[in-house]
């Protein structure tokens, strides 16, 4: 068997006039598994499949202009890590405060090489990770800030209520880049004068430099749950049955027996192995 390809991409390119045509083109495409949504500011997008099968996918994007300069950012997988193909159309591409779209390619990029320097250099920067707080738990760049959010649309709160210095150079990351296309803009309206986001994001820094400066896994939206150093689905982390939160603990179900693997905060008040037997062991508690 073919082994399985996970591709993630996006690019920021008014596609108002050709999306439905679109729709319809990737919608028929045939083995390949993931979401893509395409909107008025561009596209956004996870597929599976094998080499062959993502080739037509890339084909057909590479039919509009749009797309030129798309970064797709690869793993492996041993089983497509998405249950069916869908692509819908949506109003945004990473859902946030209206009118923040980036215009043009690189808006203040800079390549995993250089981002590595700055963290290891003698330069002081402050590092600010721009997703969930269930996401940084599971693993973020060491001297990274962690701003505590629910949902991406939290960030533009956290930036009127801290005091990171806005004269300091400012290093911003996520997953794949694409919540810090949003982020760095409205950062730069809110007066920080060196902001600079990660190209690629987590996921082109551990192709580039597993083991370093990043500590632990990275979450990811879908099956996998997270992928390790390596890019590898994660052996570590599911998702807890409870809250659907990354869960890495361990244990017997106190109703049913069987091995349970659910988050810590979750534990205490439900020790079990599913939402069935939550429902029973509650029950039997009364």
């Amino acid at each position: 068997m073919e082994e399985i390809i996970v591709t993630s991409f996006y690019q920021f390119s008014d596609i108002s006039e050709v999306r439905e045509e679109m729709q319809k083109r990737l919608a028929g495409l045939e083995e390949i598994r993931g979401l893509i949504h395409l909107t008025p500011e561009g596209i956004n997008g996870m597929a599976s499949g094998t080499a062959e099968k993502l080739d037509e996918l890339r084909a057909v994007l590479a039919d509009y202009p749009h797309f030129d300069e798309i970064d797709y950012k690869d793993s492996v997988c041993p089983e497509h890590p998405f249950p069916r193909w869908k692509v819908e159309l949506k109003d945004q591409t990473i859902f946030y405060k209206e009118g923040y779209v980036p215009n043009g390619r690189n808006h203040s990029h800079i390549s995993p090489e250089k981002w590595h320097e700055l963290l290891t250099g003698e330069e002081p920067v402050t590092v600010l990770d721009t997703r969930n707080y269930y996401e940084t738990r599971v693993g973020k760049f060491r001297q990274a800030i962690d701003p505590d959010i629910k949902v991406f649309t939290e960030f533009s709160d956290y930036l009127d209520s801290c005091d990171l210095p806005k004269d300091q150079t400012t290093l911003i990351y996520c997953t794949g880049g694409i919540r810090c296309e949003k982020a760095i803009l409205e950062m730069e309206e809110k007066g920080f004068e060196k902001v600079y986001q990660l190209e690629g994001g987590i996921l082109r820094y551990l192709e580039k430099f597993p083991n370093q400066e990043f500590d632990g896994e990275c979450f990811v939206f879908d099956s996998r749950v997270a992928v390790d150093q390596e890019l590898a689905p994660s052996q570590k982390y599911w998702l807890c049955p409870h809250c659907g939160e990354p869960g890495d603990l361990k244990m017997d179900c106190a109703r049913c027996g069987e091995e349970a693997l659910i988050c810590k905060s979750c534990a205490e008040e439900k020790p079990v192995c599913s939402k069935n037997c939550a429902y029973h062991y509650k029950l039997q508690k009364k």
